[in-house]
């Protein structure tokens, strides 16, 4: 199988190598690799703008192929109003063989009228609990795009506790507040141990599809407080071991049929 896409690729070809299947990943690509697809039999693409340079060789090569709908993809194709580009993932999805969403909410906002629900779950072989030796900041907060995931709000919270210390991932931006510090980026396999030196995990968004960050946190003991509800425990479907055997299940039929 050959998985296309980024983080969330590298995170189900991970949990797939635990069960034995075999799942190489590349980056979306600018020209198709067609020795690859050609050495495969199921395209895997994780967001849906992964699989759509590649579509025409797959249908060319017989390739199956799967999409995965994580998020922003979802609601991008949604919105739309840019006739070739919407053309192009339209494409994509009309003859993509099977398609994944990772919650029900992004199935009505595609409003495909086929698929199924997979989430991505989390892996609790590499998120659990472990006791962090030093002085734990007070919050983690996840912010990657300021109008989707509030920013506003957390600056706001932080004004009004400036004696709390607050991490925000996935931005570069300043804040010019001496309690907030900025990450840009941690690489995945890193997450456990920011997770370990924060006491707790804020989320506020506006949107949200199925993600996997509050039950990773959750796993590696923190309190999870989700758009101001705290969550204290981990859906069975956003278990590893319950969700990878039903997706290996429906790869599985894909590739005999």
């Amino acid at each position: 199988m050959l998985l296309v896409g980024a983080g969330n690729a590298q995170v189900l070809a991970r949990q797939l190598g635990y069960y034995g299947v075999d799942a190489r990943v590349i980056p979306p690509p600018r020209f198709p690799n067609l020795r690859l697809m050609m050495v495969h039999d199921v395209i895997y693409g994780v967001h849906l703008m992964s699989l759509t340079r590649l579509m025409p060789f797959i249908r060319l090569f017989n390739r199956r192929s799967v999409v995965h709908i994580v998020g922003s993809d979802a609601f991008t194709y949604a919105r739309s109003k840019g006739k070739v580009r919407r053309a192009f993932w339209t494409e994509t999805v009309r003859k993509c063989d099977e398609i994944l969403y990772v919650s029900e909410e992004l199935r009505r906002i595609m409003g495909v009228g086929r698929g199924r629900v997979i989430p991505i779950p989390v892996d609790t072989r590499m998120f659990r609990k472990r006791r962090y030796h030093g002085r734990k900041r007070d919050i983690l907060y996840y912010c990657p795009r300021p109008d989707i995931y509030r920013l506003d709000w957390i600056l706001n919270y932080a004004r009004r506790h400036p004696n709390e210390t607050i991490t925000i991932l996935g931005g570069s931006y300043r804040v010019g507040l001496p309690n907030v510090t900025v990450i840009p980026h941690v690489p995945y396999h890193e997450m456990p141990k920011l997770y370990w030196r924060h006491r707790r995990l804020i989320r506020m968004t506006t949107h949200d599809g199925c993600p996997k960050m509050p039950y990773e946190a959750l796993l590696c003991g923190l309190e999870v407080i989700w758009n101001s509800r705290r969550i204290t425990e981990v859906p069975d479907e956003m278990l590893m071991e319950n969700t990878i055997p039903k997706l290996i299940s429906i790869l599985e039929e894909l590739a005999a049929d």
